[in-house]
Order: structure tokens, then C-alpha cells, then sequence
């Protein structure tokens, strides 16, 4: 469950972070959030897009269940309240007269007669189809009687002779109304024959994606592209498509040329950066992210996440430390990102890893953050955060924290702490019967039985370790035969190998434990030795100093 200990096996240079990690305070950890505290429209603007990002995911999921979609005109769906039914119009028998029609039309429209006012402008219209006054008229009065299919009928008749404003118009309103088959007739012979604006582009992508035919965008985005040259949003348009369309190395092209013709950005790097990762191109994908790092703000949160993920890939822990770091002081960091930053700070900062754990455990609640705070806070010895940790767990236990040894070992150390030596040994003992093989556990009870003097109880526990026990064990197993006045069995266990500056200390203990068995003449020999040893590592450090 823990990982002690951070192996680098690849490192990128570190250059400086922005000014936003410079002025990070000397104990961070202690003010998670605090880089959003003083920006309360950057916080309100964070909330927003997660919110409106939950809810489009949300209407997106469910429509998909249902299999009606988000359109008002599906089957089965509830329209919206400014939907009208398509009137049936009976024309006028009249044949058409302008002088006639006008002063009727003026006259239904002053009476609030709004019906025989449709119905004289839908026949002027039927009468004179290229009069361009009465389908004016016709789409005013339509409007004001909800009459929107018609406003779009009239609109696209006016766009297709000529009318810019209309066109304008007519594409809004079948976006709208969910007729891409209107939107692609108007746009895609224009894309042929002259630069679209972007919004124009967006539309029609948008209509072809609801016909489910991305392939025909794609194309005309090509077409395009060869007729009047590279432009960003372009670009940008064909990477995203071709990554619905599964074109992995399409897509990367695409947005590698934009980057190269108009200069990257944060935005188009973490794209970047994703789809070299989709290719197990880590370190690649690193270097496009780290590329952009100095233009990277704070509002950039899903740069500084993927920036912290492919950093720890690589085994750069000094730059995924910086970025999980900007991400907890902006109160920005996934349960994922706290998981880490307990890691990267666990050796180095126990107590900055102490106050992370401690915050994903109140946030998340996951059983990982309560197990790294039993840790840390026991190696910190803030027994007091220990003790309120071992006692936050209920008696009825619903997250089965008292199913693992750890909760148990800990609750030894801290009983120990207090000198409460009985429930110490309870503790050891729940820990041992649950994992029976807890070296920590077996070592931390002889320990606590040798301090407190239970030679009855550490006798009892030492029965099967005495000969051969395991190499954490030894140095505990050791000096409780010492305790027990076993001296002669304890000269006999294995000794490890032991560090210039720990040889001199273990000579002059089994001087001690000779001198015991009454081996006077050996103890002289061993202190004597140790002397020897303490002589020559003085000359070499002097030696070293000159």
C-alpha cells in the first residue's frame, strides 16, 4: 500500500516555475486553496465551467439513454414552450390586387387580426412568389404567430436569391430547428467558392455532425485548406474531427502544423499532449506541454493536471511536485493529485504529507488517505492528530478501516506514545493475527515489551524467533535476550553487516555480553577492537577535513 521510497529513473532539467510557484510560502501546506482565495470572479468563473460541464454531460447521458436525443422535434420529446403547430392555411379565391391586398393587409393588422393577416400575405406570396415585400411580410406576421417553419421557408428563399442578411438569419434559425439538411445546402457550395467566417464553418460542421456524416466536414475542411490556404481555427476544426473519427495521426498533424504556423498555447498543448500520451509518447507529450509552460495562468487547471501526470510518467518528481502543488494551493487537486503529492512529499515534507493526507481523507473519505495519515502522523508523532484519527472510526466500522493491520499498528504506536502498555499490546496482537507475518508489528511489540519491563509476556512472544529470527528482527530479538539474561544465546545470532560507524557500537555491545559469561579475556580483545576502529575512522575524517 506504500511506497517509501521514490526511485528517479529519469530526470528533466527543472527550469524555474512562473512567479506563481516562487511565491509559494515555505509551508504550502498549510493554505490549501489559497492561490483562488483573493480571486473570487477566477473561483466563481472555475465553478461555472464545472458546473455547465456536469450539466451538458448530464443531458448528453441522458438523452442517450432514452434514444430520443436533445432535439424538441424527436418523438416522444417535450417541445419547448414557444413551439407552434404548423397552421393549415386556406389562400384567398382572390386574384391579387396590390392596391386591394395592401389595404387589407393594413387593415387586418390594425384590427389585431393576426390569422387573416397570415393568411393574406401566404397568399400574396403563392400569387406573386418573386415579390420580395409580401415574403417580408409573411415572415413578420409568422413570427408573431410562432410560425417558425415558415420564417425559415421564407428566410432560405431569400437567402438563395441574393439576400445576405437573410441567409444570416435562416442559418440561425435552422440550427435552431434542427435542420442541418438547410444549414449544408446553404454553406457547403459557399465553402467552395469563398473563405467562410469561423462561425459559418461552425455551423456547418455542426449540421453535418447531426446527420452523423463527420466525414463530409472533414472533406470540405480539406477542400478548403487546398483552395485558400492553413488557418488556425481550421486546423483546429480537422484535429477534433479527425479524433472523433478515430484518426489518431491525422489529428496530431493537424494540430502540430497549426502550432508550427501560428505559435501554440496552452489549449492546443494539452490536446497535443493527449494524443502523444494515446501514442505512449510520454516524453514527447511532456515537451509540448513543457514548450508552453511559462504562458500556463492559473485559470489553466487542466494543463497544470496533465502537466503533473506526465511529469510523475516520466519520474521528473521535481516538476510534478510543482505542479501538484499549484493545483492544492488552488484548491483545484483530484483525489488522484492529493494521492501523489503524498508521495512526492512524503520523504522529504512527512508533515506536508501529513496535512495533504488529511485532506483528501475529510474530502474523499477513501480508506488510502486515512491509512497515509495514520502513517505520517505517526512518524511526525503528532500523537494527538493520531489519536483523533483512531477515534474518528465507529464503533459499527462501515468502511472496515479495522480490517487491516495498519489501523492496528497504529493504534499500538500511539497507545505506546501514552504509556498505555496494555492496550499497546492488544493492538500488536490484532495487528499480528491479522497479518501474522508484520515484521513492523513483531518488532514494535518486542520493543514495547522490553521498555516496559513484561519479561513474562516478552518471553512468551520470543518463543520460535530466538534462533533464526528475520533480519528486521534481530537487533529487537537481541536485546530482549539481553533483557532476559540470555546473553550466551544472544552472542549467537546472526549479525548483519554493519556500517563503518555502527562497527565500533556492536563490538563494544558483545564485549559487554562476554564479560557476562564471564569471558573477561574476549570482551578485553572486542573493546580493544572497537578502540582500533574508532582511531581509524577518526584519522580518515580528519584526513578529510584537511
Amino acid at each position: 500500500m506504500k511506497i517509501r521510497t521514490l526511485t528517479i529513473s529519469f530526470v528533466l532539467v527543472w527550469c524555474a516555475m512562473p512567479a506563481l510557484a516562487a511565491s509559494m510560502p515555505s509551508d504550502w501546506w498549510k493554505a490549501p486553496g489559497s492561490l483562488a482565495s483573493d480571486d473570487a470572479e477566477w473561483r466563481a468563473k472555475y465553478l461555472r465551467q464545472k458546473e455547465d460541464a456536469n450539466a451538458f454531460a448530464a443531458d448528453l447521458q441522458a438523452s442517450q439513454k432514452s434514444g430520443k436525443g436533445m432535439s424538441y422535434l424527436d418523438q416522444g420529446g417535450v417541445s419547448p414552450s414557444w413551439y407552434r403547430p404548423p397552421l393549415e392555411v386556406q389562400p384567398y379565391p382572390a386574384k391579387y390586387s396590390q392596391k386591394l391586398y395592401d389595404l387589407a393587409y393594413s387593415a387586418f393588422l390594425q384590427s389585431h387580426d393576426l390569422g387573416e393577416a397570415y393568411r393574406l400575405a401566404f397568399t400574396a406570396v403563392q400569387q406573386r412568389p418573386d415579390d420580395r415585400v409580401w415574403r417580408q411580410r409573411l415572415i413578420e406576421v409568422a413570427g408573431w404567430l410562432g410560425q417558425r417553419e415558415e420564417v425559415l421557408r421564407q428566410q432560405h428563399w431569400l437567402a438563395e436569391h441574393g439576400d445576405a442578411a437573410a441567409q444570416g438569419e435562416a442559418i440561425s434559425l435552422a440550427l435552431t430547428l434542427e435542420r442541418p439538411d438547410i444549414v449544408i445546402s446553404m454553406l457547403a457550395p459557399a465553402a467552395r467558392s469563398r473563405p467562410l467566417s469561423d462561425a459559418e464553418w461552425k455551423s456547418l460542421i455542426y449540421a453535418y455532425g447531426q446527420l452523423g456524416e463527420p466525414d463530409r466536414a472533414l472533406q470540405a475542411l480539406d477542400s478548403a485548406l487546398q483552395r485558400f490556404g492553413p488557418r488556425r481555427y481550421l486546423l483546429n476544426q480537422k484535429a477534433y474531427l479527425s479524433y472523433q473519427m478515430g484518426d489518431i495521426e491525422a489529428s496530431l498533424h493537424a494540430l502540430q502544423r497549426s502550432a508550427g504556423q501560428y505559435g501554440s498555447a496552452p489549449s492546443i498543448a494539452i490536446e497535443e499532449a493527449r494524443l502523444l500520451s494515446m501514442q505512449g509518447n510520454y516524453r514527447l507529450a511532456f515537451a509540448a506541454l513543457e514548450r508552453v509552460r511559462g504562458q500556463a495562468t492559473l485559470e489553466d487547471v487542466p494543463f497544470w493536471q496533465l502537466y503533473a501526470v506526465l511529469a510523475w510518467e516520466l519520474h521528473d518528481h521535481d516538476a510534478a511536485l510543482q505542479a501538484e502543488k499549484t493545483l492544492y494551493l488552488l484548491g483545484a487537486a483530484s483525489q488522484y493529485d492529493l494521492q501523489r503529492l503524498v508521495r512526492l512529499t512524503g520523504d522529504e515534507q512527512p508533515e506536508a504529507a501529513l496535512a495533504v493526507a488529511m485532506l483528501g481523507w475529510r474530502k474523499y473519505h477513501l480508506p488510502i488517505f486515512y491509512f497515509e495519515g495514520l502513517y505520517y502522523a505517526a512518524a511526525a508523532k503528532h500523537w494527538q492528530t493520531l489519536g483523533q484519527l483512531l477515534q474518528e472510526v465507529a464503533n459499527s466500522d462501515p468502511d472496515g478501516l479495522r480490517n487491516f493491520p495498519a489501523y492496528w499498528l497504529a493504534m499500538g504506536q500511539w497507545a505506546n506514545a501514552r504509556l498505555d502498555y496494555h492496550l499497546a499490546g492488544y493492538a500488536y496482537a490484532q495487528a499480528l493475527r491479522l497479518n501474522p507475518d508484520d515484521t513492523v508489528a513483531k518488532n514494535n511489540l518486542l520493543w514495547m515489551l522490553i521498555d516496559s519491563g513484561q519479561l513474562r509476556l516478552l518471553r512468551a512472544v520470543l518463543v520460535g524467533d530466538t534462533a533464526q529470527p528475520a533480519p528486521a528482527l534481530r537487533d529487537a530479538v537481541r536485546n530482549a535476550l539481553e533483557r532476559l539474561n540470555l546473553n550466551r544465546q544472544a552472542l549467537y545470532l546472526p549479525t548483519d553487516a554493519a556500517a563503518p560507524s555502527a562497527r565500533a557500537l556492536r563490538l563494544l555491545n558483545e564485549a559487554s555480553l562476554w564479560e557476562s559469561t564471564g569471558q573477561t579475556g574476549l570482551a578485553w580483545s572486542l573493546r580493544r577492537q572497537a578502540a582500533w576502529q574508532s582511531a581509524k575512522e577518526l584519522r580518515a575524517t580528519d584526513g578529510g577535513d584537511r
